[in-house]
């Protein structure tokens, strides 16, 4: 199964999250699977905080959208862009990573949001504040980890046994898959919890939550309070190159990562 692609924005020329560079002798490489890669191959993205409740329009599978409100405070994933002579300021705005239960409130029984409308760019950039990289989300990630098993054997394809999406506005979904060959990476999370507190020193990073995650290897620090439990996420700083047996374009770059213990991977590329 092929790992979530970034869309490209059309209207705006640019990839969100893999940025180009127009000069690759500037460019950064890094060993990945014993090639080197040029640091624009890989993802960055930017991150905003909401300065205040801005509307957008949900787009469903019958043409029909519908208004939502992005409260404030909310952290998205997006870039800016300045403008120029002929186009105003705007922001390209990455909204597919927060939480399930905002993407799918309100939304119109078996119906498929099929986009987010105004993803492709909002007129009011001034309302998003620039910001570092929350502490629990991997670098050059969107927050989608899986527990996966790559195959290079066409006939058995990948299978992805667990999901672990740390959205960007704060949260921790997770499922198990009884059927790792078939999963919809799109379905309602199995277990979610708000993250309290993350850190983030050197390789590891610590999530805190209120209450545990069954499957998830989390530890409990405490007795009460909102800091109970905690999850330990490790870079193993082993990152590879894989892609589809049917698809020789769907190349993809990975990293690895232990979560509670096991071994997880997450898109960088």
């Amino acid at each position: 199964m092929k790992f979530l692609k970034i869309a490209a924005l059309a209207t705006l020329g640019v990839t969100l999250g893999v940025l180009t560079c127009p000069n690759p002798a500037q460019a950064k490489s890094y060993m990945i699977s014993g090639h080197p890669v040029h640091d624009y191959a890989l993802n960055d993205f930017q991150y905003y905080k909401v300065k205040r409740a801005t509307p957008l329009r949900f787009l469903y599978s019958n043409n029909t959208t519908k208004k939502r409100i992005v409260p404030k405070g909310t952290i998205i994933i997006g870039h800016k862009y300045p403008g120029s002579s002929v186009e105003k300021p705007s922001i390209a705005i990455y909204l597919s990573q927060l939480d399930y239960n905002f993407l799918n409130k309100g939304r119109p029984k078996h119906l498929e949001l099929l986009s987010i409308s105004d993803a492709i760019g909002s007129s009011r950039p001034q309302d998003y504040q620039r910001i570092a990289r929350p502490a629990y989300l991997p670098a050059m990630s969107l927050g989608d980890l899986r527990q996966t098993q790559f195959n290079t054997n066409p006939t058995y394809g990948t299978k992805t046994y667990s999901q672990l999406r740390l959205t960007s506005n704060g949260l921790a979904e997770f499922s198990r898959f009884k059927n790792p060959n078939d999963i919809n990476a799109a379905q309602r999370p199995q277990f979610r919890q708000k993250i309290e507190k993350a850190t983030n020193k050197g390789n590891t990073r610590q999530l805190y939550f209120a209450k545990k995650i069954p499957g998830l290897g989390m530890k409990k620090v405490k007795q009460t309070g909102k800091l109970k439990y905690r999850l330990t996420i490790v870079n193993q700083h082993q990152p590879f190159q894989n892609h589809d047996p049917e698809d020789e374009s769907d190349l993809g770059f990975y990293s690895r990562y232990t979560v509670g213990g096991k071994t997880f991977v997450t898109q960088i590329g």
